[in-house]
């Protein structure tokens, strides 16, 4: 049965946040919803969790699969989602109330691919809760109406932030859309992200922020970097643009601030025995790169500049990595090799 927004929630031993972001999803002012939860070999009481909701509202579907990751959740959902627009909530965050409403109406009106909306970092420690909507109108001028990523290129850099938006189904499946299938989240949203901006003729911006997402669950993949991950995304983004043949300069330029990005997380986090091989990655990253719109193109800052150059060289990246991780304002993360 076809609704307006079908909503897919991939979960994978997330019990103590779930309720939360079920029953956010279900009290949307926009009733004319589906929600489809796939559960993703979850070894907690998340399942027993999701089929006590599934029986209490029938627009809930649960979904049970040996665990594959987060894009191969998100896939199974994208493949069965009946819905006029769709959108993905992950499981340990949760949204207002009027998110849905608000994004499908804004859809609809304008006929539109994509919208993206802003978003708020949540966190919750010792009982105290932090809220910081995420305000990208104080540095950058976006877009109001509708608009094409060329004309806003500065949304490539900007967190993925995947699941503040909704998109057109129809959109989605003409253009064959889907998730990598990594290993957990395997930033899988990163693709995904680049793909569906690139593609869309119609997208909408709005400044309204309606999704909350968490900054503080200790078991979520963002506390753990498999070094992998970032470079393998960053291979599948420049096939794509090969494939689609896109040069344009601002949308390079944007990429290689994200990636330059990457190179610092890793740098965060990285141990002594895996060194040598984040720098192999890093050579082959820096390579790619044009070095021309580097230093020419006006969204790329001096300290950038001054990243990319000196991570030529091992010993300019042992620097950068010491500098960075001397630098407490970094998130404690971890990484591995897989």
């Amino acid at each position: 049965m076809s609704c307006k927004v079908s909503v897919i929630i991939p979960v994978y031993n997330v019990e103590k946040f779930l309720p939360q972001c079920v029953e956010s999803v279900i009290n949307q002012t926009l009733k004319d919803i589906e929600i489809i939860c796939i559960d993703d070999g979850s070894k907690d009481k998340s399942s027993e969790i999701l089929n006590r909701y599934r029986k209490a509202d029938k627009r809930i579907s649960v979904i049970s699969k040996s665990n594959g990751g987060y894009g191969a959740a998100c896939n199974y959902g994208l493949k069965i989602a009946n819905g006029e627009y769709v959108c993905i909530v992950e499981a340990d965050d949760f949204i207002d109330k009027f998110m849905l409403e608000d994004l499908y109406n804004i859809a609809f009106v304008n006929n539109a691919d994509i919208v993206k909306s802003s978003y708020y970092e949540y966190s919750e420690k010792n009982g105290t809760k932090e809220i910081r909507k995420i305000d990208w109108s104080k540095t950058h001028k976006m877009p109001e109406g509708v608009f094409k990523l060329e004309d806003y290129p500065q949304f490539l850099y900007f967190h993925p932030s995947i699941w503040s938006c909704i998109y057109k189904m129809d959109f989605i499946r003409k253009n064959n859309i889907n998730f990598v299938e990594a290993k957990k989240a395997g930033w899988a949203d990163n693709p995904f992200q680049v793909q569906t901006l690139f593609l869309a003729k119609k997208l909408v911006y709005t400044d309204n922020a309606y999704y909350y997402y968490r900054l503080t669950n200790p078991d979520s993949s963002s506390t753990v970097v498999n070094i992998n991950n970032p470079f393998d995304r960053s291979d599948e983004v420049h096939n794509f643009l090969v494939k689609n043949n896109i040069k344009d300069e601002d949308l390079l330029a944007n990429l290689y601030k994200r990636e330059l990005g990457y190179i610092d997380i890793v740098l965060s986090c990285i141990s002594n025995n895996l060194f040598d091989f984040a720098c192999e990655k890093i050579d082959k990253m820096l390579k790619r790169m044009d070095k021309d719109i580097i230093f020419t193109n006006s969204c790329i800052t001096d300290y950038e500049k001054f990243f990319f150059e000196i991570c030529k060289t091992k010993d300019g990246i042992r620097e950068v990595m010491n500098r960075i991780k001397s630098n407490s304002t970094h998130q404690a993360v971890t990484a591995v090799c897989e």
